[in-house]
């Protein structure tokens, strides 16, 4: 099986604040969780005046039939995209390679493959001859590094990044090897102060945000199961979904927006076919994923061949004509975990994270996107 995904590019136009938990304001992510990104066309659609229990109705139904499903947004630097670094290494090389001490940082350091190196690794390629350098002063043969060894890329993607990085100022191209220590994002940290309103005292804390290179940004894609399905006469959720996002570039996303941060511009590129997951085969996770109860529990994560990471998710909701909240905190599956795939048309739920105080429950649910969007990965590699 072959489907396609409508890729969406988010260039941002400052900072960009994605934070993990409800006191997480000095550290950010360099991706844009599905969830979180969910949670913001959520409250954009509310903002429109759209009829939310309508939207949600088929993602929240037992079982889910949802019109799309969503990754998460992972970084682009021309037109280059990245994906997660699967968890587990032993699907890309071999047991050698993971035993040579001489890369063993540069495997921990890696966060992100290029699509081209997806390709490969779906076609059943080894992928250890692609590696960039174990040394940082030697000129790479067939695999690139970028961000300090945190991107991976085939020396055959390197015309595709942006002429800025691509050339000196001279014009010169520059060499492959001082792409390594090219900076694609940069963290920073920025000072705030907050007013007592009270006492007039002021208290200074610190924001972190990610600010991305010309060029560069992240981007996640849509799978498209029903576009053309109606949410109400005349609007598709196709059409709604778009008029969402482009409601979200001055809106912006992720947190600390009234201080600018998030704004962006989305573009929306061709389509990218990649296999799929066949059922009983391993999939790899482009989105976090909340599994349906034990059963698929025991399907999708206890096998031998599933290898995964959790990510806890916590945070503040808001809602009209209700105080700021923390919403429950809940453990997902986190992108680039390798599952066991199953015959479910659709894997994973959305979880009601509303809070509850002293037995009196907040009056609306919360939902959190956990639905799982994976593409076929191979298994252990063989020496």
């Amino acid at each position: 099986m072959m489907p396609r995904l409508t890729a969406y590019h988010l260039s941002f136009k400052s900072g960009l604040h994605i934070g993990q938990g409800a006191e997480s304001l000095g550290e950010t992510l360099s991706h844009l969780p599905a969830d979180t990104l969910f949670a913001a066309l959520v409250h954009t659609w509310r903002h429109l005046g759209e009829n939310i229990e309508v939207w949600l109705k088929p993602f929240t139904q037992e079982p889910p039939n949802p019109p799309f499903r969503l990754t998460s947004g992972f970084p682009f630097v021309g037109g280059v995209r990245f994906y997660p670094m699967p968890v587990d290494l032993s699907s890309l090389f071999l047991p050698q390679t993971l035993r040579d001490a001489r890369y063993g940082k540069n495997l921990k350091r890696i966060r992100y493959l290029s699509e081209g190196l997806v390709h490969k690794a779906q076609a059943g390629e080894n992928l250890d001859t692609y590696l960039f350098p174990p040394d940082e002063n030697e000129e790479p043969d067939r695999g690139v590094a970028l961000q300090g060894g945190t991107l991976w890329l085939l020396k055959d993607e390197v015309e595709q990044l942006p002429g800025s990085l691509r050339n000196l100022k001279n014009g010169v191209k520059r060499s492959l090897r001082a792409l390594r220590f090219m900076s694609i994002w940069q963290e920073q940290e920025v000072p705030r102060v907050t007013v007592n309103r009270i006492h007039q005292g002021s208290t200074i804390y610190h924001s972190a945000r990610i600010v991305f290179a010309p060029g560069a940004g992240l981007w996640f894609g849509v799978e498209w199961l029903r576009p053309e399905e109606e949410i109400r006469p005349n609007l598709s959720f196709k059409a709604g979904f778009e008029h969402g996002l482009k409601t979200l570039e001055q809106q912006g996303l992720g947190g600390e927006r009234t201080s600018g941060y998030g704004a962006f511009e989305v573009t929306r590129t061709e389509e990218i076919t990649l296999a799929y997951p066949q059922a009983g085969q391993r999939g790899l996770l482009l989105s976090r994923y909340h599994p349906r109860g034990p059963e698929e529990v025991a399907a999708s994560l206890q096998p031998a061949d599933s290898a995964y990471a959790l990510v806890a998710v916590s945070g503040w909701l808001h809602s009209v004509g209700q105080a700021a909240q923390r919403r429950k905190r809940i453990w997902l599956i986190g992108e680039g975990s390798l599952i066991l795939w199953t015959d479910r048309p659709v894997l994973g739920d959305l979880p009601d994270v509303r809070p509850e105080y002293n037995s009196q429950t907040f009056p609306h649910p919360v939902y959190r996107y956990g639905l799982a969007l994976a593409i076929g990965w191979p298994g252990t590699k063989q020496a």
